[in-house]
């Protein structure tokens, strides 16, 4: 446990607070925009400029075991161009390295086989070659390092506590705090966030949050509503839709955009964002276009506060991540490395391990045999196409004697991928990304993966302990939004509410996401969207996001609308100053008032005095000033 934070101490973070002694301004070094004060005053014409929001047209095709066939008979692909070209079939049975140890033993000594990615010194992962061009892999847990298996469990259907969780972070309650903590902890709070979290305390909060059905949760619960095909079974979207159409595996997407802007279980649903990046499966996609509801329902959300060594065996055996990674096609004369090599470079031990080929190889021939059945698209195991014979990697060994035993036999290779101190590090990282900075410090990293190791892999001790420490705390202004971060939490903002419109509002805002490169569960490689700022700069970034909130504060967006109008529940009231009606509406939106530099600026777009009464007869310009605090550093950062 870390020491008791007191930061009543350190005035809030201002976007031109000064830093150390380097002279350089927070604004500058931590902006995800380029545009600074010259953003606020630069949108008169902008403001009253609309985007085109509208879907482009996707064809549905079909999936066997090959390419999927296009009506009119052409073939495409429909999978992730894999990380290594696929092996070259061969008319002879694989042949894997021999072993004399005792079946089912961990942790022999590393393969001979040197060819391994880490021997070039590669960061931790693609988000680390984002936010530190050229670092290298450092003191990262080795593939032979320590690990055992623990007995495979089938988790009973997480419910969640009704009960808060108990957490004790030692921070004192301040606005300062608590806008950090909403900033990392929800996609964007609500004017009514901040009332909650002034009510409760960061400590009671944070034990709601992390029990999420102690929460009612009515408009969470209109979102799904809304999308009735996200939550079904694969029997049930084989019953509700056409073959190898997308509408389910779409509105899987487009529910969990509804549930991200309207759930009041905003940690629940920032940590399903996390995991469903980890293990990705793109959905909308050809080959899970019956499988991807359930993939996100029972894979990733049924454990994202449960363990992670449940949900990397749910993963391992879901149709969805088969035949996304192509498993399905594996066999034991020709294995195909996809699903064995992505387990270990991106759900588990990470390139810089130090895996080898070798071990990619025998990953590839231990999960052999994981298939699906075509008429019920259900998983199915045919040992016909396990290979059978002796495997060997650097941590992991058995004598694999039958095509039988060889679901049970993969099930202990993964438990002891999951165990391993390498994939704590891995899933350890990504929490911290997302929560800490783009580059948290490496002692965070160790003692958070020492928590989950200690813990069975459990995630809601690893989130205690990271929200408990002081490099949380300590790191404001260190993350900024990506394009969904952005669009939902200007949704949230705006104090957007549920309605009967809500279908057609966050359709309307999952295209601008998917033109944005943004859509939820849409990224095509299998290693996630990228967590870090580096990765979303870009001019056309800038001005898609401006066009966004002027759509959304000027209530474009039917079905993502205040219960009033912004230009009525924020008009000047009785009696206030210009400067206090600015600094209400950025209170509104932002919790928080304007620095008087920024606050100057707004005020020279509106040609008015800050100590002259506010007239009722400017309230049409709320919607531009609401979204001039969108578009600023204030917002950007989080």
């Amino acid at each position: 446990m870390s020491p008791t934070k007191d930061l009543r101490v350190n005035p809030p973070v201002t976007p031109d607070a000064q830093t150390g002694g380097e002279g350089e301004t927070l604004l500058a070094r931590r902006m995800i925009i380029t545009s600074g004060v010259a953003a606020l005053a630069a949108v008169g014409a902008a403001a009253a400029s609309s985007a085109a929001f509208g879907p482009s047209i996707e064809t549905a095709s079909s999936d066997g075991l090959g390419a999927p066939i296009k009506p009119g008979g052409s073939s495409v692909p429909n999978t992730p161009v894999p990380t290594t070209p696929k092996p070259t079939p061969s008319g002879t049975a694989t042949t894997a390295p021999p072993t004399n140890r005792t079946p089912g033993t961990a942790n022999p000594p590393a393969t001979s086989d040197p060819r391994s990615p880490a021997t070039a010194n590669p960061p931790a992962d693609r988000d680390q070659s984002y936010a530190n061009p050229g670092a290298g892999s450092g003191t990262a847990p080795r593939a032979d390092a320590p690990a055992a298996a623990k007995p495979v469990t089938k988790p009973a259907p997480p419910k969640g506590s009704s009960k808060p969780e108990v957490i004790s972070t030692g921070v004192a309650n301040n606005d300062q705090t608590h806008s950090h903590l909403l900033a990392r902890a929800t996609f964007g709070p609500r004017a009514s966030d901040f009332a909650d979290l002034s009510a409760s305390g960061i400590d009671s909060w944070l034990g709601a949050q992390l029990a999420p059905a102690s929460i009612s949760d009515p408009d969470g619960d209109a979102a799904w509503a809304a999308f009735p095909l996200a939550r079904k079974s694969i029997a049930g979207v084989r019953s509700s839709v056409k073959e190898f159409g997308w509408e389910a595996a779409r509105q899987t997407g487009q529910g969990t955009l509804a549930a991200q802007v309207f759930s009041k279980r905003q940690l629940f649903e920032v940590v399903v964002d996390v995991f469903a990046n980890l293990l990705n499966v793109t959905t909308p996609s050809d080959s899970v276009w019956a499988t991807g509801p359930d993939y996100a329902n029972t894979v990733i959300r049924a454990n994202a506060f449960g363990r992670y060594s449940d949900m990397l065996h749910a993963a391992m055996r879901h149709p969805a991540m088969l035949t996304y990674l192509n498993n399905e096609q594996s066999n034991k004369t020709n294995v195909n490395e996809n699903l064995g090599r992505e387990l270990l470079e991106l759900h588990t031990l990470g390139v810089t391990s130090g895996y080898t080929e070798g071990d990619v190889r025998n990953s590839a021939m231990i999960l052999s045999g994981r298939a699906i059945d075509y008429d019920t698209r259900e998983f199915r195991y045919r040992p016909e196409r396990h290979y059978v014979g002796p495997v060997a990697t650097s941590f992991f060994s058995d004598e694999n004697a039958s095509a039988d035993g060889g679901l049970e036999m993969g099930d202990r290779y993964v438990s002891v991928l999951a165990h391993h101190p390498a994939t704590a590090a891995t899933v350890v990282r990504k929490l911290a990304v997302r929560f800490v900075s783009d580059s948290p410090p490496q002692a965070l990293l160790d003692r958070l993966a020492q928590v989950y190791l200690d813990n069975d892999t459990a995630i809601i001790p690893v989130l205690k302990a990271l929200f408990a420490s002081s490099e949380f705390w300590a790191a404001i202004g260190e993350k900024s939004r990506r394009p969904l971060e952005d669009a939902v939490g200007s949704a949230r903002a705006v104090d957007a509410r549920p309605s009967d419109k809500l279908a057609d509002g966050i359709k309307n805002l999952y295209w601008v996401l998917q033109n944005l490169g943004h859509a939820p569960l849409t990224w095509t490689p299998p290693n996630g969207f990228p967590d870090v700022t580096g990765a979303w700069l870009s001019a056309s970034q800038t001005v898609g996001r401006w066009n966004l909130h002027r759509g959304l504060t000027g209530g474009w967006f039917k079905g993502l609308t205040p219960p009033t109008k912004l230009n009525e529940a924020l008009a000047p009231t009785a009696g206030q100053t210009n400067s206090q009606w600015v600094d209400a509406i950025a209170q509104h939106l932002i919790g928080r008032p304007l620095s008087d530099q920024h606050r100057g600026v707004l005020l020279a777009y509106l040609d008015v005095e800050g100590s002259a009464v506010a007239e009722q007869g400017n309230a049409w310009q709320v919607p531009a000033l609401a979204a001039l605090v969108l578009d600023s550093p204030y917002f950007q950062l989080r």
